[in-house]
C-alpha cells in the first residue's frame, strides 16, 4: 500500500490530468471521457481514506439482452 503522500500525489495527478484533457482534447476534435476519470478519482480518494470502494458495473446482464 502506498503511503499517504504518494496517494495524495496520485489524486492531484488525476485532477491535473482531467484539467489537461479538458483544455487540450477538444482542440484535437476529441472529447474526454469524464465518466472513467470520475471513477478513477473516486477510487483513489476512497483508498486515501481507507474506505472500501465498490465500482459499479456499466451494465448488468439483463440490460445487455
Amino acid at each position: 500500500m502506498q503511503d499517504k503522500d504518494a496517494q495524495r500525489e496520485s489524486i492531484l495527478d488525476e485532477i491535473d490530468d482531467v484539467a489537461w484533457r479538458r483544455h487540450t482534447l477538444p482542440h484535437s476534435g476529441l472529447m474526454p471521457d469524464y465518466f472513467i476519470h470520475y471513477w478513477d478519482l473516486a477510487e483513489l480518494i476512497y483508498k486515501y481514506f481507507d474506505e472500501p470502494f465498490y465500482k459499479p458495473q456499466k451494465s448488468s446482464p439483463d440490460q445487455v439482452k
